[in-house]
């Protein structure tokens, strides 16, 4: 099974009934208009904001393993099925939505490459509103395929061996450019390395070829036998940061779900 699929693949394979297709769009504020508009035939919504750790003061923070399975399973989702996850930008959010089903333990789970806009520039349909479950499931948890950490944790890491990579824009990573959400101190985790998500795209949305990015991975200066971390902004684009280094063969890997969030707000040490 690949961990990445194009839209020729999804159209042929779309109408098996073991591939469940879930649009896992987040947007900024004022985003929505800019984006790609429809829904992939079939396509349940797969609200982050929603499922996830309603109690936290940070949005999208992963939820409870009970809470995951429930949601899941209310969209129809069986733990033999294919799950397609995608977003309207391209490749932004959907990488959390693998992230988040490889946290619970279903391997079963790829990215479309390129997302709504590549379905759209290859000449597929959409509809206009998405789908809705026409059954309930019992989906189950199970052994993490990768992980989460958090903010005690990160601190405990620090001076080790474990590599933290944040996927924030340099200028941002630098402190040369303000943070976009209020209240947040500029810089990084000290001792952090700068892989920014966006260098590992193409100018029109896809991933980079796997030779490119792990050139970049190298020039960053990540070890992928070592343990890693990977953060940014609110956990989102860390993901696909997670995503590209398990595919380059990382095995010990964690998201910090607060990312700069949590980090920035806090009185933790920064680097600038």
């Amino acid at each position: 099974m690949d961990l990445l699929v194009t839209a020729d693949w999804l159209a042929e394979n779309i109408n098996r009934k073991d591939i469940k297709v879930l649009d896992g769009t987040w947007v900024l504020p004022d985003e929505t208009a800019q984006l790609a508009k429809g829904y992939i035939s079939g396509a349940q919504i797969f609200d982050i904001d929603a499922i996830a750790d309603l109690k936290s003061d940070m949005k999208h923070m992963l939820p409870s393993a009970e809470d995951f399975a429930s949601a899941i399973s209310n969209m129809g989702i069986k733990n033999s099925d294919h799950v397609i996850c995608y977003d309207r930008h391209g490749l932004f959010s959907s990488p959390r939505v693998w992230w988040t089903f490889m946290t619970f333990g279903h391997s079963r789970v790829s990215i479309l490459d390129g997302g709504l806009p590549a379905w759209l520039n290859s000449g597929y349909n959409v509809q206009e509103a998405p789908s809705s479950a026409s059954e309930q499931t019992l989906f189950k948890r199970g052994t993490p395929l990768i992980g989460v950490t958090d903010k005690e944790s990160v601190l405990s890491m620090m001076n080790t061996n474990t590599q933290i990579i944040d996927a924030r824009p340099s200028g941002r990573f630098f402190g040369t450019t303000p943070e976009p959400r209020e209240g947040l101190r500029s810089g990084r985790i000290p001792g952090s390395l700068s892989l920014p998500f966006g260098t590992l795209k193409t100018s029109d949305g896809f991933f980079k070829p796997m030779n490119e990015i792990a050139a970049i991975v190298g020039e960053a200066g990540i070890d992928l036998a070592k343990p890693i971390i990977t953060s940014c902004g609110s956990g989102i684009t860390a993901a696909g940061i997670a995503f590209i280094l398990y595919r380059l063969g990382a095995s010990d890997i964690n998201l910090y779900d607060g990312s700069w969030v949590e980090w920035g707000a806090s009185d933790a040490p920064i680097e600038v």
